[in-house]
């Protein structure tokens, strides 16, 4: 059994955690973490390849006197003084083109006709461009204007001079090095070898995608995941494909493969437990440099060193885990490997919401960046490490050191980027599975990034001036408006931002074909016999469910508490209407409330509540940008509200 660990009925615990740092010291302990070779390849082959050695110019660049127009060698003196008021004649006596030797030296009095690019001839020194001259015969020429000595003229190593050195070593190689080296007459270079990686995924709950999906497996992620993210490091990688969670088999297969790689990486099975059989099988094959990051989320990271010194490492399962350490981690052993110098994604960015951690662990924090009047934002969002649609919002990761218990609104945190936070605008509220089809019809969706994170807290981040736009839907119980008097009420939204008016949604109360609970009201949501879904707090949706159990609530002689601890599911809560009619579908809840929308396409049966009006909270100073102003004009086209109503239960 290895230091790090310690054993408990077969079962590995965590025992010594480490930070990433360390653990990537003490990979470089064990003397893997460097180059694996060198070799020389052409240039053509080149691409994204990382300089393994220094390059200096093996000829001057350009190789000769040049002209850098057409137009007419001359000696500078021959047309000293010359304008439009003094023009001068001069006799041409040849012409030099491109790619060929000049045949004629230039004296007072002549001129030679010469191509851009082709070599300049004896005793000139300038060029009259062409536009600056008249052809009288085949014989002489009018010149207009006077130059100065080496004007137009490109000469030999004023662009690169012989030995000069022009890339270095640990470049990364692009197509202007290569545009660059081919100039230079060089073809070959030599490069740093890539690392041969297999990607695996584990666990008996996964099959590939394009098979039909039964009740408990999940489509593999990780593997196309990880595998697609390390070939834009331009390295050799290979998905192996998926190995159940079988301790013998997984041994089997790694044993067969370590001759063949530098580095294998496997995600899922490294939770400590008696199913996750990655430790073991790692241990057996080598041994446990790493069990355990001191991070969230990842903790069940494995690091290992096989007996023929390959590196093996074990990711987590779940999706965002895995990406995370995908990119903080794994990256960065990828990278000296290869020898690409440090390639940090890091900005820095306000954080916008006040959160506690525990200290000595750090966290990784998914974030969306915002750009309000020059200040970037870093809004962090509240999501499982199982959710796939995160990583399609999510710009960044928020890394929130581990010495640290309270980060503050507006601390400035280190985030890394993912991809280039070139949105131009945050939509952020109320989730609406219309909204995402009519952004892209306006053709926006490049534009802007639309996160559903509920009406109240996209209103909360409209009100400190962090997003954009926030779509809301709140029912007011005085007025028995919608989203309205949210606005007249609260003295910061009048002044900051304005409400623009968007469409109408129909909520139902959402049950299964045929109502095998016989589910006639809303009332019924009581009873003992019936399991409710709920939507999550800080939704439209959310605070009209309240707001009718506060009225059975009082028609029933109860408190809304009192009301509310008898409902069986009230505190089961998801996120989206979809999310509600699905759990009515499959069985795990009988009644919920969702958009009508939702419900037919579940194929559930509902009785109509009332139609909600999905509007749009606007920041006012994000109306100066003209994606802001392109949405807001665009709601009011016929086109857009032809798609609108299309949808069942929308107006």
């Amino acid at each position: 059994m290895d230091s790090n660990t310690v054993a408990v009925s077969d079962r590995k615990i965590f025992h010594k955690l480490v930070s990433i740092d360390e653990a990537l010291d003490l990979i470089a302990k064990e003397g893997i973490l460097k180059i694996i070779g060198v070799e020389e390849v052409r240039i053509d082959e080149s691409l994204g390849r990382i300089l393994a050695e220094d390059i200096y110019a093996p000829i001057d660049y350009p190789p000769f006197d040049r002209s850098e127009v057409d137009g007419y060698a001359v000696l500078v003196e021959s047309v000293k003084g010359v304008d439009d008021v003094h023009p001068v004649e001069l006799k041409v006596i040849g012409k030099v083109s491109v790619g060929e030797e000049p045949k004629y030296s230039v004296n007072i009095g002549e001129a030679i006709e010469i191509d851009t690019g082709a070599i300049i001839p004896k005793g000139a020194d300038g060029i009259v461009m062409e536009e600056y001259t008249d052809r009288i015969d085949s014989k002489r020429i009018i010149v207009y204007r006077s130059i100065y000595p080496g004007e137009n003229i490109s000469f030999a190593g004023s662009d690169i001079a012989l030995g000069e050195l022009i890339i270095s070593k640990g470049t990364k190689i692009t197509f202007i090095e290569i545009g660059v080296l081919s100039a230079l007459g060089i073809n070959k270079v030599k490069v740093f070898k890539k690392p041969k990686v297999l990607v695996i995924s584990t666990g008996n709950e996964l099959i590939e995608p394009g098979e039909e999906l039964a009740l408990g497996k999940l489509y593999d992620i990780n593997g196309y995941l990880i595998t697609s993210l390390l070939k834009t490091l331009n390295i050799d990688v290979t998905f192996y494909g998926i190995v159940k969670d079988d301790e013998e088999l997984l041994y089997k297969i790694l044993s067969e493969q370590l001759s063949s790689y530098d580095i294998i990486v496997t995600s899922g099975g490294t939770s400590a437990g008696e199913k996750d059989v990655v430790y073991r099988v790692f241990n057996r094959l080598g041994k446990i440099i790493v069990h355990g990051l001191k991070v969230k989320p990842g903790k069940p990271t494995i690091i290992a060193l096989s007996k023929n010194g390959k590196l093996l490492i074990g990711l987590p399962g779940f999706p965002l885990s895995s990406l995370t350490h995908t990119l903080l981690l794994l990256r960065r052993i990828i990278e000296k490997i290869t020898g690409i110098e440090n390639s940090s994604n890091i900005i820095k960015a306000f954080i916008t919401s006040k959160f506690r951690k525990d200290i000595g662990r750090t966290w990784f924090v998914p974030t969306v960046i915002s750009k309000i009047n020059g200040e970037i934002y870093a809004i962090p969002l509240t999501v499982s490490s199982g959710s796939i649609s995160v990583m399609m919002k999510v710009d960044g990761i928020a890394i929130i050191p581990e010495n640290v218990d309270v980060v503050d609104e507006g601390t400035i945190v280190n985030v890394y980027l993912i991809r280039e936070y070139n949105r131009e605008g945050i939509i952020m509220g109320s989730h609406d599975i219309v909204l995402s089809e009519l952004i892209h019809a306006m053709n926006l969706h490049k534009r802007v990034t639309y996160v559903s994170i509920g009406s109240y807290k996209g209103l909360e981040l409209i009100k400190k001036g962090y997003i954009d736009i926030a779509p809301i839907h709140i029912f007011d119980p005085v007025s028995s408006s919608y989203n309205i008097n949210v606005i007249k009420n609260d003295e910061v939204l009048k002044r900051e931002a304005i409400l623009v008016k968007g469409y109408g949604r129909r909520l139902v109360l959402a049950f299964r074909k045929e109502n095998p609970k016989n589910i006639k009201g809303i009332k019924d949501i009581a009873r003992d016999d019936v399991r409710f879904v709920n939507r999550n707090r800080g939704s439209g949706t959310r605070a009209y469910i309240d707001f009718l159990l506060n009225n059975i609530a009082i028609e029933n002689g109860k408190s809304f508490n009192e009301l509310i601890q008898s409902i069986n599911g009230y505190d089961y809560e998801v996120s989206t209407h979809s999310a509600v009619a699905a759990a009515i579908s499959q069985g795990r809840a009988d009644v919920g409330i969702c958009i009508e929308y939702a419900a037919i396409k579940y194929k559930l049966d509902y009785i109509p509540l009332i139609w909600e009006n999905y509007d749009f909270v606007v920041l006012r100073k994000s109306i100066e940008k003209s994606v802001v102003r392109d949405f807001i004009t665009m709601l009011k086209e016929a086109k857009i509200r032809s798609i609108i109503q299309k949808y069942n239960g929308y107006k």
